[in-house]
């Protein structure tokens, strides 16, 4: 039977529950269904531009759940997720001002146009929350509480790319629940599984005061799901025992598929980096930027053997001038761009060569820190007046200090360029 039989009130109503594309493609089949459905069609279209990318706390949260009751494929559109938590506003019974008291309200509001049947089904569809849990999360929903509205957010939304989790000194232990749950889960009819198209995980501490406790668990945890490549993380400091306590060196190792690690003032164990960095193949970025002082990555070739074919860019620096010898780079055959701190070049006192620590690969090396002298710089850069050490792909290198961004290498390049020129004659070869 064809929609153009169907009363005016029917094709309304239908047109209320069926998904997106669906009503569209009725659309184009019968112009009743066209009229009638265009406000709709219209209403579904923004929604797209305005869940494709969210950013929510635990209010936000709640609302796109609601809102997932009546039209289930809301779940669909999120691809950029930021979930910001707070520390002393974690659900709704948390101190109020009249803003909140707004928030809060709007949001009970919504609530009670949704059937308690509707939220069990989401749960159910999950296939990660255990049957005897199922009331505890419901209580738990009710009243708002972040932890476990951010926990169903990561199991809910199927297409989330990139995820943002800021933290505010507090542990989101269901969230971190939920992860391993996803871990664990084997994938359905059509092969999918929560999260399976996260790419990019920034997990971003507010700041690093030293009463604040830190959760230093959430970053290896989203590190070792398959299929991440970039992770990010800012902030997250804590001792040793921290991170033996966290977890740090029995999680199981972050995912090979990584390609991108950037921890800006991070100061986390170098064991624990080392088991992070372990089971990783194909490393193509590493930026550890500010990190505390006397953590010095003393021997970076090690820390990274395994991307020694693949790391592209290294960016080192301990912004504390307490850094420890870098030891030597020649071992990355594919590296590109380095910056380091002038005293990673430094060992007992002594300053190393740049044919020692850089590879031939290199294109642009900066080096950063006002303890570069002019001697040091002539020492550093003596040995490019030398045939033999060829750097064919370098293009600037540059010292960024308190002067600003300088090229020191421009006219040693431009020498060897013209020298390189001339290799065959005799005159040089008693030089090389």
């Amino acid at each position: 039977m064809s929609f153009n039989a169907l009363p005016n009130e029917l094709i309304y109503q239908i047109s209320q529950r069926v998904q997106p594309a669906d009503l569209e493609n009725y659309g184009r089949t019968s112009h009743r269904v066209k009229e009638i459905a265009a406000p709709f069609v219209q209403e579904n279209r923004q929604l797209k531009v305005e869940y494709t990318k969210v950013s929510v706390n635990h209010v936000a949260a709640a609302k796109i759940l609601y809102e997932m009751c009546a039209r289930p494929w809301i779940a669909l559109y999120p691809e950029s997720v930021e979930l910001r938590g707070h520390r002393s506003w974690r659900n709704f019974e948390g101190p109020r001002n009249r803003e909140r008291t707004a928030l809060v309200a709007e949001v009970i509001q919504k609530r009670s146009l949704v059937e308690e049947a509707d939220l069990r089904d989401i749960l159910r569809r999950t296939r990660l929350i255990p049957a005897h849990e199922v009331d505890g999360w419901l209580e738990k929903i009710n009243v708002g509480d972040e932890d476990y509205l951010f926990a169903l957010m990561l199991a809910c939304l199927p297409n989330i790319r990139r995820l943002t989790i800021r933290l505010d000194h507090t542990k989101l232990e269901q969230v971190k629940e939920m992860i391993r749950y996803i871990k664990r889960q084997a994938p359905d009819v059509q092969g999918d599984r929560a999260l399976s198209k996260l790419k990019a995980v920034y997990v971003l501490e507010r700041d690093t005061s030293e009463d604040g406790v830190c959760d230093l668990e959430m970053f290896p945890l989203l590190a070792s799901l398959p299929g991440i490549q970039s992770m990010h993380g800012r902030n997250l400091v804590g001792m040793y025992r921290d991170c033996y306590r966290d977890g740090w060196l029995n999680y199981p190792g972050a995912s090979p598929t990584i390609e991108h690690i950037f921890l800006e003032t991070c100061g986390m164990s170098v064991e624990g980096l080392e088991k992070l960095c372990n089971s990783i193949k194909s490393l193509r970025s590493f930026k550890y930027i500010a990190h505390r002082a006397g953590w010095g990555l003393h021997r970076i070739s090690d820390l990274l053997k395994n991307a020694r074919g693949t790391l592209e860019e290294l960016v080192l620096s301990t912004g504390s001038g307490q850094a420890r010898f870098i030891g030597t780079l020649r071992g990355f055959t594919a590296l590109k761009h380095v910056k380091v701190d002038t005293d990673m070049l430094f060992q007992r006192g002594k300053m190393s060569r740049a044919v020692d620590i850089l590879p031939a690969s290199i294109e642009t090396a900066t080096i950063a820190g006002n303890s570069l002298t002019r001697p040091h710089e002539e020492q550093f850069l003596s040995d490019l007046y030398r045939p033999s050490f060829s750097y064919p792909n370098l293009r600037k290198l540059q010292v960024d200090d308190s002067w600003g961004h300088r090229d020191i290498g421009k006219d040693r390049l431009k020498f060897q360029k013209e020298f390189h020129k001339q290799t065959s004659s005799s005159w040089m070869l008693r030089y090389r």
